[in-house]
């Protein structure tokens, strides 16, 4: 059997979401994922946050870091950067610089393995209306092909690769494609596609940078569920963003989403991200959330 399914049951979620089978690992289904995004250096406090799970970036990391953060006793995870504004996903270079990454990412042996910026360039953080700004001109390699098509193949052979060693999932763009047609034509994230080959996603619900309402968290965790069929954890700010902006995300707002990202069928929250709660003074904030809920 493969080893990541030996760790898997299959959960049926509540009588509101019909016919919506996932599997998920037997600890998911006990426990709510508390989780933090965080930097391998600013770490101050995070042994006290309330958290049981961390998604760390990897550059930085290394054994003595790694070391650090086994003994905090929670679920370790590694989020690993994929295509930036300097690699086209359907070039075989900056694919193979992403499989090293994978590859060493595995060495830590993470409970999971996140994939950020899975998806052909564009700031879909600050779009207009319907439209991406900054997105990824055809070039040499991916002119003429379907974006999706190619994030689906890589997606596959990511999967190949990991070959049940851990968990891997991808930050998802938050938007529905029925609102957005771009989302699968120009950045190429086809979530009905991704989605159902990876083992769970992590939509980036930055609800003020998006300009969404705090409901909006647990409408599209719903809507995303209901497309790939696996366990959603939802992203969401702890202040406002890009850092250049004065930070207007008040505590009670804070809660409001905190309530809404953990409503089902998502496994619980992750917040991005500790930097910033440390930079605001917010921790106690996020650690008051996490104590209050089981």
């Amino acid at each position: 059997m493969n080893p990541r399914l030996a760790v898997y049951e299959t959960a049926t979620l509540p009588l509101s979401y019909p016919g919506f089978v996932c599997i998920l690992p037997n600890c998911y289904n006990k426990f709510m994922v508390k989780s933090i995004f965080v930097s391998p250096t600013k770490l101050t406090g995070i042994e006290d946050s309330g958290a049981n799970h961390l998604i760390i970036v990897d550059i930085g990391l290394n054994e003595k870091i790694w070391g650090r953060f086994k003994k905090l006793k929670m679920d370790l995870s590694i989020s690993v950067n994929a295509f930036g504004p300097d690699g086209c996903p359907a070039n075989p270079e900056a694919k193979q610089k992403l499989f090293n990454k994978i590859q060493k990412a595995l060495e830590f042996k993470p409970k999971e393995i996140w994939i950020d910026h899975f998806r052909f360039d564009g700031h879909w953080e600050a779009i207009k209306r319907d439209k991406i700004p900054e997105i990824h001109l055809d070039c040499r390699w991916c002119q003429g092909k379907n974006r999706a098509a190619v994030l689906e193949n890589t997606a596959r052979e990511i999967m190949s690769l990991v070959a049940g060693r851990c968990l891997t999932g991808y930050f998802a763009v938050p938007f529905k494609s029925e609102d957005l047609p771009e989302l699968n034509a120009i950045l190429g994230q086809k979530h009905d596609l991704i989605g159902k080959i990876f083992d769970l996603s992590s939509p980036m619900l930055y609800h003020q940078m998006i300009n969404k309402p705090p409901i909006y968290v647990s409408d599209y965790v719903e809507w995303l569920a209901n497309r790939t069929q696996k366990p959603v954890l939802p992203i969401v700010q702890i202040k406002s963003m890009p850092d250049d902006l004065e930070d207007t995300i008040t505590e009670k707002e804070v809660t409001t989403v905190f309530k809404e990202a953990i409503k089902k069928p998502s496994l619980g929250v992750s917040f991005f991200y500790w930097t910033h709660a440390l930079e605001k003074n917010k921790t106690g904030i996020i650690k008051k959330l996490f104590t209050s809920v089981h």
